[in-house]
């Protein structure tokens, strides 16, 4: 078994591959895709207002933040169903 360190503690690679964590993992990733082309249309383009990008950039954005918020009930639910 594969030893990780997160904030000085040793974590099993199991621990963080699980569904909760690539729920999450999947869910910063959408985030940061949103993030980055906005600011790289705004740049490029100077239409930091288009409704185009918006319209793209904000449900890539809320899906990322819904799917954290899965990974963390799927979370919460599993801990229950192992105690």
């Amino acid at each position: 078994m594969q030893l990780l360190y997160i904030k000085n503690e040793m974590v099993s690679r199991e621990k963080i591959f699980n569904m909760t964590g690539i729920y999450i993992i999947v869910g910063i990733i959408l985030i940061l895709i949103g993030g980055v082309f906005y600011l790289f249309w705004g740049i490029r383009y100077d239409g930091w207002g288009d409704v185009g990008l918006i319209s793209f950039v904000s449900p890539v954005i809320a899906f990322g933040l819904l799917t954290i918020w899965l990974g963390e009930i799927k979370g919460k639910q599993t801990q229950i169903v192992k105690k």
